[in-house]
């Protein structure tokens, strides 16, 4: 199979489109069968660009698109004869070598690549410049099977990662490592979960200590795996911020959150604020706020009703590039809160620059509350300078009635935690917030549901009219 023949004329002008379609386990099953029944070797090199992310975060992505499409057609130029280049999507491909085992031959086309992406790019006057790593493996000498041999050039790449990139290595038995391997197959599947729309949302509740009522939700990303089960975000979240890929993820989730919030408060379920956490690499993108106006006009998810989290550490990093954003959002009625707070080396002092509505307590001044003094103090302390200063304050962690009461007994205005609830699906926190949770937070009134509806119904026709 010839590469014109490969890449059709339309498919080639949209790489995009392309990497949507094409399904890299099929093509290796097709590849290995023709391997068999003609009795020849196959190649797979796997290729990943070494700091493609810095130009998305830095120029944006409609840059970083550009310069997908220039490494695209410079790489089907630079591949001759049975060579299948495959792009898997933002700055992965794959080139298949039926026919061909020898290593020095498969080693002098891997620096060819490397050459050819290593030539800088030009995008409106801007140079960028950018490297590679490449890991291959053969079948059949050191995989009998597409896992395997995808598997294993995903080992080979972490090695050439791990050495600086701008390089290319075979698989070895010595390289092969669990954890690198689970956490590159992990990025790839992520990758097509995100492309499938399989991340789906789930909600924590808050509890206004003065009420009783559930006045907030967080919305936190879940992934089931079709064959892992579910993935824990303390795992595929950092894939997903090293792979660049985390700003398609909080995109699905400030969408899926307001058209559930929406929903939600046509229902009549009154004045649930929905919270949602912002990467450092969210936070600086230059089209953010338009993103942000641009899903809650699609939605018609109130800008009052939204709260941005973000944590202490990720402020303090990027203070002077983010404090401009955190004023244009509160300016939308947009609340923001700092998560995490009291874990930094300049807490309150940070409190001084950034405009904030709301400040979390770490769960790790909550676990010893109601034992350990000076965890106590500690909470005392920030709940009085954040009502000093005209903020609320959410404790995280919360897991048993008596750190409740003592919570109370300082004054904090609301808590989240597992004493009221874990994350639940959308059914789940639907039913919570229209019953309550038992022996704990307080039901909503069929006059409060009423109340709701009727504000609903005036805020559509003042939006028809508007428009």
């Amino acid at each position: 199979m010839s590469t014109d023949s490969f890449y059709g004329a339309a498919a080639f002008e949209n790489a995009k489109i392309l990497a949507g379609r094409i399904d890299i386990k099929q093509r290796l099953q097709l590849a290995i069968a023709r391997s068999r029944l003609r009795k020849n070797p196959l190649a797979l090199l796997f290729i990943d660009l070494d700091r493609f992310n810095t130009i998305t975060a830095t120029l944006g992505p409609e840059f970083g698109q550009q310069f997908l499409d220039i490494t695209t057609d410079r790489l089907n130029h630079a591949l001759q004869g049975d060579h299948q280049l495959m792009h898997l999507g933002s700055d992965e491909y794959a080139v298949l070598i039926e026919g061909v085992d020898n290593a020095s031959q498969l080693r002098q086309l891997g620096n060819r690549l490397l050459n050819v992406i290593n030539k800088p790019v030009f995008i409106e006057q801007q140079e960028l410049i950018t490297t590679a790593s490449i890991g291959i493996s053969v079948y059949p000498n050191k995989a009998d099977n597409e896992q395997a041999l995808l598997h294993q050039a995903i080992t080979a790449l972490q090695q050439a990662k791990t050495v600086g990139g701008d390089s290319v290595k075979f698989f070895t038995r010595n390289n092969a490592n669990n954890a690198s391997l689970r956490h590159l197959n992990l990025e790839i599947e992520l990758r097509h979960a995100i492309a499938r729309k399989d991340l789906t949302v789930h909600y924590q509740p808050k509890m206004d200590l003065a009420t009783g009522h559930v006045t907030a939700i967080e919305a936190l990303v879940r992934w089931k795996h079709d064959t892992l089960g579910w993935i824990s975000p303390n795992e595929f979240i950092p894939i997903a911020e090293n792979a660049g890929l985390i700003s398609d993820v909080g995109e699905m989730v400030l969408e899926t959150a307001c058209r559930h919030g929406t929903k939600w408060m046509e229902e009549g379920i009154p004045g649930v604020k929905i919270a949602i956490n912002l990467s450092a690499k969210q936070l600086i993108r230059q089209d953010m706020l338009a993103q942000i106006k641009r899903i809650l006009k699609r939605t018609g998810f109130p800008a009052n009703q939204l709260i941005v989290e973000l944590t202490e550490s990720l402020l303090i990093d990027a203070l002077d590039k983010t404090a401009a954003t955190l004023a244009s959002l509160r300016d939308m009625g947009i609340e923001v809160a700092i998560d995490d707070f009291g874990t930094g080396y300049s807490t309150f002092k940070l409190l001084k620059r950034v405009p904030v509505d709301i400040l979390k307590i770490d769960q790790m001044f909550i676990s010893d509350l109601s034992d350990n003094p000076a965890d106590k103090a500690i909470a005392k302390a920030i709940i009085d300078v954040a009502h000093a200063l005209h903020m609320r304050v959410v404790a995280e962690g919360v897991e048993s009635k008596a750190h409740l009461t003592t919570l109370q007994e300082l004054g904090c205005d609301s808590i989240q935690g597992f004493y009221l609830s874990e994350a639940l699906p959308r059914t789940g926190i639907s039913k919570l917030l229209r019953e309550g949770i038992p022996g704990i937070t307080k039901q909503r009134t069929n006059a409060d549901i009423e109340e709701t509806k009727r504000k609903i119904a005036e805020q559509q026709k003042q939006r028809l009219v508007s428009a």
